[in-house]
């Protein structure tokens, strides 16, 4: 039986294809998004933002579960106090407080961090579209929404090379 390699006449094998490929690849601009300070602010938000959520459906999970087995809104202070169950809400309530004291500082930060990139402009959209709740301002969200779908458009067709007509042409 003939070995492999001796078949193919001296041409690489594809494992020697992969190793010069990638010794060879392009690298992609990583650094330029990295240097945006934007996409780490609006990450800290998204991450912020997730948390906090997950805080409250968290509490009102277990807040559900006292109402209906503990008879939760009928007990006193004292007679809350001596349930076990009930205590994941002042933990939850400190995490909660915790995340307070940062939420100024880090929405000062998302509203005055320039985007020095396209997806540092995203990142800050998604960040916006976070903070303004949909079910608290429909129209609101709808509109950055769809100007953040525009944005995604007229770039696509920028990167396309379609010459784009400028407002009073």
């Amino acid at each position: 039986m003939p070995k492999l390699h001796e078949a193919r006449d001296g041409a690489p094998s594809r494992r020697d294809l992969i190793h010069g490929a990638t010794a060879c690849a392009v690298p992609l601009p990583v650094a330029s998004r990295a240097a945006d300070p934007a996409l780490l602010v609006a990450a800290q938000w998204k991450a912020h933002e997730a948390e906090n959520r997950r805080l409250i459906y968290a509490w009102q999970d277990r807040e559900t579960w006292l109402f209906r087995h503990r008879d939760w809104p009928n007990l006193s202070e004292a007679e809350q106090a001596g349930v076990p169950e009930g205590a994941l809400l002042k933990t939850i309530d400190h995490q909660l407080d915790m995340l307070r004291k940062d939420y100024a500082s880090l929405l000062g930060r998302l509203k005055r961090t320039p985007a020095t990139t396209r997806e540092g402009v995203f990142a800050r959209f998604d960040g916006l579209l976070l903070f303004v709740l949909e079910e608290d301002d429909r129209e609101t969200a709808a509109m950055l929404k769809s100007c953040l779908r525009d944005l995604k458009r007229i770039w696509a067709r920028v990167d396309a090379g379609v010459k784009l007509p400028r407002s009073g042409d």
